[in-house]
This record gives structure tokens, sequence and C-alpha cells, in this order.
């Protein structure tokens, strides 16, 4: 028998692991995505777009060495090159959680990225805060896998696939940069 495999939904986990002095400043990121979310500094400003409620994310020396350090380990581990399309700042309060949704436009797929990473920005470690993907399984359809987002973590996962994070049960804001990619 020979089996070949036609389709895979891959998940790459991993954490930013910077040498001593060249830490990525996670303040400033998250600074500058809550004064977007104080500002309503919104990717869209229609109130039924799922993008109603992510936050700009301005361009910083901290964003270009976390888009930097995603690119060089890809690169080395997937033999992929990612190219940085879009950032979004993702606010989830106490007993909220963000909508079920992808990052693709189902009209303009050629325009549409590759992959989504979720990056634990500031994450309260005391309340666990979980990323939920969908999935279908052939015939075994709606699945989903729970994993836990942790500070200076990210999650990579190809843009269709469907997720949402969970009810935060923090009182702290919690504070996640969504980014998307395309490989070549």
């Amino acid at each position: 028998m020979k089996k070949v495999v036609l389709s895979e939904i891959d998940l790459t986990i991993g954490k930013i692991d910077s040498p001593k002095g060249f830490e990525i400043n996670r303040e400033k990121i998250k600074n500058d995505i809550i004064t977007s979310y104080i500002n309503q500094k919104r990717i869209s400003n229609n109130k039924k777009d799922y993008s109603y409620y992510d936050y700009e994310v301005p361009f910083s020396q901290p964003l270009q060495w976390y888009q930097d350090y995603l690119r060089d380990h890809f690169k080395l581990e997937h033999n992929k090159t990612l190219v940085p399309k879009q950032n979004i700042g993702l606010v989830v309060e106490k007993d909220k959680r963000s909508f079920t949704r992808n990052l693709i436009e189902p009209l303009d797929l050629l325009h549409a990225p590759d992959y989504t990473c979720i990056y634990g920005v500031d994450i309260d470690e005391k309340e666990e805060l979980e990323l939920v993907i969908l999935y279908d399984d052939n015939r075994r359809v709606n699945r989903t896998w729970h994993l836990t987002l942790q500070n200076n973590e990210f999650i990579i996962f190809p843009s269709v696939q469907k997720f949402f994070i969970n009810e935060s049960k923090s009182s702290k804001l919690q504070t996640l940069l969504i980014s998307t990619y395309e490989y070549i």
C-alpha cells in the first residue's frame, strides 16, 4: 500500500527566543495596540464587519524585529519565506471572546493571505486564554483544536481556518497581535 497526502493543516507553534539584549519589546507593541483601542482606531468602522473589533498596529522597531524573527525562523524550518500582509491588534476584555472567523475574503482568494499568526503580547498568566481552531477531518466535520495562548509565544496556521479566542476570565485586558502572511 502507498499513502499520499493531498492536503494537510499545519500548525507551527513556538516562542520568540531572542538573544539576551535583543528581546522584542512587547510592552511597546502592547502600548500601540491599547492606544489604538482607546482611540478607537479600528481596522473597519462598519459595525457589521468582523474587523470592527480589530485595531490598527502602527509600525515600530519591536514589530519589525518580531516580523524578522518569524520570517527567518520559518524559512529555516519550513523553507518558505513569510511576507507580511497585515497586522491587527486584538484586545479581549473580561467575559468577552472574539468572533469565529478566518482572515480571508472568499471572493478574492488571489489576494488572500496564506498564513495567520496569533502572538501573545500581554496575557494574564494566572488566567488561561485559549485559541480555538475549527477544522474538518473528511466527514468528521466541525472539529476543534484548543491551544493555550502564552506571552511571547506564537501560533501560525493556514488563513482559511476559522478560529476564535475563548472567553477571557481575567479582569486585565488581554492583548494579542494577529498577523497575516503570504509565503514565497
